[in-house]
């Protein structure tokens, strides 16, 4: 009985003790840090707050106004898809509207993500439609 009293506490010690490590935001500025794609809905790209990029389309926007956005690694968009970080930059040009100029296997890319909402565990965002 004692072996299995301490086995037992030991088990429930090493559980309690691998506590997930906590995703720090900034109050001041919610779009900083990492995003991954989660999900498509109602014509919004949905990510999710990490601490790491998985392989799918992620974002990193740093308080420098530097970004790292992992994407496809070439043009082809058909499984298996290959994903590599391409540095850029990032800048605010207003409440919503967030202008993009980033790297791509294909040279430079410049865009706008208008965002719906940024939280802590969530951010929506659509790119807006350049004026034709």
């Amino acid at each position: 009985m004692n072996k299995l009293t301490t086995t037992i506490i030991s088990i429930f010690l090493l559980v309690i003790s691998c506590n997930k490590e906590e995703i720090k935001t900034d109050p001041d500025n919610p779009l900083l840090g990492i995003w991954n794609y989660s999900d498509f809905q109602d014509n919004m790209w949905i990510y999710t707050r990490n601490l790491e990029f998985i392989d799918n389309h992620c974002y990193e926007f740093k308080n420098d106004g530097t970004l790292i956005e992992r994407k496809n690694a070439g043009w082809c968009g058909t499984p298996p898809i290959t994903y590599a970080d391409y540095p850029g930059t990032w800048s605010l040009l207003n409440d919503t509207i967030v202008q993009i100029e980033v790297g791509y296997w294909g040279g430079t890319a410049s865009y706008k993500l208008d965002i719906e909402s940024v939280d802590s565990k969530f951010l929506k965002a659509s790119i807006v439609e350049p004026d034709k």
